[in-house]
């Protein structure tokens, strides 16, 4: 077993995530184009890296059984020739499986993503005033500017499986992609502050990817004082009944790992096909703050804030 089965705890999904602005003199369309083609450079080096890996499983199993058969050889008798066929497919299937047992079961590289600009001054139908305001403090504590001609704020998200894959994340960007080659050196160039954090997967009720989303409402919130295990158990009770309400989107909770990175510790994130949709998700999430308890508390208080998917 993996050391993950030995902890009796599941490989977790985590999501990289990089909120960046780009600089006055780079149009909002061009810097999406200029993202769309770092992903797809950093997806294709992630297949390959996925190709290596499997390669490498093969070429090992076929050694390994090569000189288990040497080793067994000056002990046995020389079999009968149609044996050697059986011998052959026992020892491989036998290293198959203690590889399978001891290797944890996951995609190595990236496993999806996607990239989003925040609508910061979206109508207030959607996104009550005094939310959208505290989105625009959001922003500004960081560091980002926020003014009339100069808005425009986006996220990536990168999802991988276990910690390890952030080493091979950083190994595509750093070395196979380049830091200023290419699509990744184009994106730097063009983009004024970048600011990082890192989220375990909590909860989920749909796609995480967001499959077919063209739109993303965003509350990140913090806990308390309570115990996390109370804290998740009232937390998730609240999720479905709000899920229960809301049909057609995708819903996952996202807590920082370890403290990594800025911004509150839980991120709600609820994807959308169409802005209709969303106007109904955050009506009802409206609803859900009006009402008593340390959730209603935890999502009234947090930053609400609005993502068109590009």
């Amino acid at each position: 077993m993996s050391i993950y089965e030995l902890l009796s705890f599941d490989i977790p999904i985590l999501a990289y995530s990089v909120l960046h602005q780009p600089r006055k003199s780079v149009t909002a369309k061009e810097y999406a184009k200029s993202l769309l083609e770092f992903r797809t450079e950093l997806t294709i080096e992630s297949g390959k890296i996925q190709t290596i890996w499997k390669n490498y499983l093969a070429e090992l199993t076929a050694k390994t059984e090569q000189t288990t058969r040497g080793n067994l050889s000056q002990f046995l008798s020389t079999p009968i020739q149609s044996d050697t066929g059986d011998i052959q497919n026992i020892i491989s299937d036998q290293i198959a499986q203690t590889a399978d047992q001891l290797l944890p079961k996951i995609q190595y590289g990236i496993r999806d993503g996607y990239d989003g600009r925040f609508l910061i001054d979206a109508p207030q139908e959607e996104i009550p005033k005094a939310r959208a305001i505290g989105g625009r403090f959001f922003f500004q504590n960081i560091g980002f500017k926020i003014g009339r001609n100069n808005s425009s704020v986006f996220e990536s998200l990168y999802f991988i499986q276990g910690g390890f894959n952030l080493d091979i994340l950083e190994h595509l960007v750093r070395n196979r992609i380049g830091i200023y080659n290419s699509s990744h050196g184009t994106k730097i160039s063009q983009s004024n502050i970048f600011a990082c954090s890192v989220y375990n997967l909590l909860f989920l009720d749909g796609f995480f990817e967001h499959t077919g989303d063209h739109f993303e409402l965003q509350v990140r919130f913090v806990k308390g004082k309570e115990s996390y295990e109370l804290y998740h158990h009232d937390l998730f009770i609240t999720l479905k009944k709000f899920r229960y309400e809301v049909h057609d989107l995708n819903l996952s909770l996202w807590k920082k790992k370890l403290g990594l990175g800025i911004g509150e510790e839980y991120i709600l994130r609820v994807g959308t096909k169409d802005r209709t949709n969303l106007r109904t998700a955050i009506s009802v999430l409206q609803k859900i703050i009006k009402g008593k308890g340390v959730i209603a508390g935890s999502l009234g208080t947090g930053t609400w804030l609005m993502k068109e998917i590009v």
